[in-house]
């Protein structure tokens, strides 16, 4: 009987051996939990550093890891590597105090060193949602007066304008109707130079701009140079910026002049937009990640700056940087690139910039952008500023982008 009873046991225990084992053999279902979790991230094989390049980081970041880095300006990865990460600390922390001293209902600030692609900054902050800062810089907006920037593209690479062209209109510089916009040569025509038509964000000239000299194929090929209708950073973690087709001249004339709600851009494919007409019209690839080391300290990958796309020529690239040059000196941003007695900023520092404004509803209110980059004759920061305030006007964008470049070229000394 006790043979018996022993062979039943150990019968038992060998089953139940069996069956554990096959539990958590990897292709079982406990297994196959259990194992998956050990694997390295499969996007992207972060340890073959050697293979990689900087848009593999950027994209890794982006999707799985946000822009949180720790106070040292540093981001330990999922493989226990240590990430140096191109954004500046002083500016980062500096700038989100700014914005929340202010209280501003939503704000984000992103910039980038043109000629590398280092992201210096990508910050966001809100004073009514909290959760809508993690996407806020990759979220699609209504790009307002911006697009100026795109139409003036348009005109110079058709050889039928330059920054001193002079443009025949009707109508007071903020009109958002086409049908009283005039055509040249019928009386009551105002000229004025396209660069002062840019700083002053005249709309009817931009209008008459792309019916004199444009058409929509024209413009939205140059649209496209500049990424619109594609993902032109992989994947679709940054929203696509988005062009309608205009059917008529009126749509035509109100794109152009920056009126069309339905053309939305992200704050971040601004900055890099800027950052290419700073590096010549190329547009240089992003990073996020300077360098990247082991737990030892031996360096696994190093960041070289490479370009992206080449977005427009040197020489409209360099036209754009003319038509903006007096949006601060005596445009839409010159209030807030003055001090309390009247004077101008740093006349070492010259700013070529866009202003922006527009009612938009997702988050509702009233939209208000700056970009532009600095020093105009050697930038070395391309920057984008988007406030959105209620009723109650809280701060302005090129309030937050002078703040923000005293931050930068103050840490510059």
């Amino acid at each position: 009987m006790t043979t018996r009873k022993q062979l039943i046991i150990a019968t038992t225990v060998i089953v139940a051996i069996g069956i554990t084992a096959w539990l958590f053999l990897p292709g079982s279902p406990i297994g196959k939990h259990i194992f998956v979790r050990t694997k390295p991230p499969a996007r992207p094989q972060l340890f073959r550093y050697a293979s990689l390049t900087s848009l593999d980081l950027f994209r890794y970041l982006c999707t799985t890891s946000g822009l949180r880095p720790s106070p040292g300006g540093d981001l330990l990865l999922q493989d226990g590597n240590m990430a140096h990460l191109s954004l500046q600390r002083n500016l980062q922390e500096e700038v989100r105090a700014f914005m929340e001293k202010r209280k501003v209902p939503y704000a984000v600030f992103v910039a980038i060193e043109p000629k590398t692609g280092r992201v210096l900054a990508s910050v966001a902050h809100s004073s009514l949602s909290p959760e809508w800062e993690n996407r806020a810089p990759f979220s699609g907006y209504p790009m307002a007066s911006l697009f100026k920037v795109v139409t003036a593209a348009a005109a110079f690479q058709t050889g039928k304008a330059n920054a001193l062209t002079p443009i025949h209109f009707r109508g007071g510089a903020t009109s958002e109707s086409p049908s009283r916009w005039g055509r040249p040569g019928r009386g009551g025509d105002a000229a004025i130079p396209l660069c002062n038509a840019m700083a002053h964000s005249v709309n009817p000239a931009f209008g008459r701009l792309a019916e004199d000299c444009l058409d929509p194929a024209t413009l939205s090929a140059t649209a496209r140079q500049f990424g619109f209708g594609t993902y032109p950073f992989g994947g679709n973690f940054i929203a696509m910026a988005e062009l309608p087709t205009p059917t008529t001249d009126g749509e035509l004339m109100r794109m152009a002049a920056g009126l069309d709600h339905k053309v939305r851009i992200s704050p971040f494919q601004v900055a890099m937009i800027f950052a290419a007409l700073g590096n010549g019209g190329t547009m240089p690839t992003p990073s996020l990640v300077d360098a990247i080391q082991g737990p030892g300290g031996k360096e696994l990958y190093r960041m070289k700056p490479a370009p992206l796309a080449a977005m427009t020529s040197p020489h409209v690239a360099a036209e754009l940087l003319r038509a903006m040059s007096q949006t601060v000196a005596s445009g839409t941003a010159k209030t807030a690139f003055r001090d309390a007695k009247g004077r101008r900023y740093h006349q070492a520092i010259p700013v070529a910039g866009k202003t922006g404004s527009i009612v938009g509803f997702e988050p509702r209110g009233h939209y208000n952008w700056f970009a532009g980059v600095a020093p105009a004759n050697d930038p070395q920061i391309a920057f984008v500023a988007l406030t959105i305030n209620g009723d109650m006007l809280r701060l302005r964008a090129p309030q937050l982008g002078r703040a923000a470049l005293d931050i930068f070229f103050a840490n510059k000394r």
